[in-house]
């Protein structure tokens, strides 16, 4: 039996009050399930670590210093966020003794909480807590299976995220949980070629409202003018010369389902607002039609560059930003999760295998280090033309080593000439010197480093945020995020 049919059934109840806990087990106890009491964050992390997975958490907010007015960042989103790290999947219902406010609300479900239960003034509605707890069993049930099945069959699925890393697998995790809430938009960030449009299929997917209906999306910088406002919004017949029939639209044709606003930072202006209108009030105005239109759908925004950044520029409406930024999720880059490269290329063996007149049997452990060592500014897409290429012009055997490797892959990645190792070395010197005297400590060296390469880079640089980026191997949001660490927001370039 796999382990969530076993923790489907098992319910942990965080509360330090006695009387509380008595009155909330009962009702409990009435659906058929028997809770394991804890009486502090503390106690549920042992019962977990001895006990094994629960399908459902219950937490009091009374077991930490809740403050509703504190900022987004305060002790209890961090000490909420590290409790629902260490539960894996398991699906984490809040009892709320306090009023708490939508911002706060949002902050919450992404760091983990998958539902709230009214409980101020010690009551509660009993049949809502039924309720509560009998979908979250069975979302947690979808989620495991849905994991168990990627893990599985991942491999021989060609529209299957793979990864092995932890950071991937935290972030699948935050995705099976932003899945359950149905109608909440989602934001995807990453860098062109991470699996953006994969991951937005996954929640689909995993989505127990939307999954079985209709996933459309639409890249928003591939279209313009009249006709990304026919593609998106739909238009009636003569609205526009050559419009000899009407067009629904993705939002009217996905009706039901989830609609993928890929690129959404290259959406013209003009268009801003109309989507805006869909996301506040579920209709959509056609172009050159008389009325709105109701509409039943779930938005993901996908992205490579920083709206947030790019809102403070004029170029993208920050009130539309701040309705698509409720639930965000940021795939890492592969140059930082190197430990995927393996799993992923052999996933790609599989699914070219016919390039090749030869199964592929063994991959020398060189390839996976060269492929590591590589920039991969193209990421997982980058990497799946390489793993083509290379069977494309294989030559004979059925190993993959060093010397299959086209040269044209191999000159993407520049050795170090001897002068760059010898100023490298002097750095190293220079920098153990002011250790070894005291001067800095590591962390401190470290940060002022950085903050001087930045500082000079803006200064001096004529490139854009994201050549800039891609030159220092980073991804824009990183970039962005060292410039605000830093304070060098208005670090001027020359010319």
């Amino acid at each position: 039996m796999h382990e969530y049919l076993a923790a489907t059934d098992r319910l942990l109840l965080v509360h330090p009050d006695a009387i509380a806990r008595e009155t909330l087990a009962r009702t409990i106890e009435g659906i058929g399930l028997r809770a394991q009491i804890a009486r502090s964050l503390i106690e549920a992390e042992q019962a977990i670590s001895h006990n094994g997975p629960f399908g459902v958490i219950i937490i009091s907010t009374s077991v930490t210093s809740f403050n509703r007015f504190a900022p987004a960042n305060s002790q209890i989103l961090n000490t909420i966020k590290d409790f629902v790290r260490k539960t894996g999947q398991s699906e984490v219902i809040l009892l709320t003794e306090e009023t708490l406010g939508m911002d706060l609300c949002c902050d919450l479900i992404q760091s983990g909480i998958s539902g709230f239960i009214d409980g101020r003034n010690n009551r509660f509605d009993a049949a809502i807590l039924t309720d509560q707890i009998d979908q979250a069993r069975q979302r947690y049930k979808q989620s495991r299976e849905a994991s168990a099945r990627l893990h599985i069959t991942g491999a021989a699925q060609n529209n299957t995220l793979v990864w092995q890393s932890p950071v991937m697998a935290d972030l699948l995790d935050r995705a099976s949980r932003a899945a359950q809430v149905s109608d909440v938009p989602i934001l995807i960030l990453g860098e062109s070629g991470t699996g953006k449009q994969l991951l937005a299929e996954l929640i689909h997917q995993l989505d127990p409202k939307r999954g079985t209906r209709k996933f459309h999306s639409v890249n928003c910088s591939a279209i313009s003018g009249t006709l990304a406002e026919s593609t998106i919004f739909g238009h009636v017949k003569g609205a526009f010369t050559g419009a000899s029939t009407s067009r629904k639209g993705i939002f009217r044709t996905a009706d039901g389902g989830t609609v993928l606003l890929d690129e959404i930072g290259e959406m013209e202006m003009p268009l801003q607002p109309k989507l805006l209108r869909v996301l506040q009030e579920h209709v959509v105005m056609p172009l050159g039609a008389d009325e709105e239109v109701e509409t039943d759908v779930r938005v993901i925004a996908a992205t490579n560059r920083h709206l947030g950044a790019l809102a403070e520029e004029g170029k993208f409406r920050l009130d539309l930003y701040q309705r698509l930024n409720v639930i965000t999720l940021e795939i890492p880059p592969l140059r930082e999760r190197r430990e995927d490269i393996p799993a992923l290329v052999q996933f790609f063996l599989k699914k070219y295998a016919n390039y090749y007149d030869k199964p592929i049997e063994y991959v020398d452990p060189q390839v996976y280090e060269f492929l590591a060592s590589c920039p991969l500014y193209g990421n997982v897409r980058e990497l799946e033309n390489t793993v083509r290429q290379t069977l494309a012009f294989k030559r004979s055997g059925s190993e993959w080593t060093m010397s299959d490797i086209p040269p044209t892959v191999l000159a993407r990645k520049s050795e170090d000439s001897p002068e760059s190792e010898t100023v490298l070395t002097e750095l190293v010197e220079a920098a153990c010197r002011l250790v070894d005297v005291g001067n800095i400590t590591l962390p401190e060296l470290v940060n002022t480093c950085e903050k001087m390469v930045l500082r000079n880079s803006l200064q001096k640089s004529s490139m854009t945020s994201a050549e800039l980026a891609k030159q220092l191997g980073l991804s824009r949001r990183t970039l962005y995020n060292k410039i605000q660490k830093y304070d060098l927001a208005h670090a001027t370039r020359e010319n």
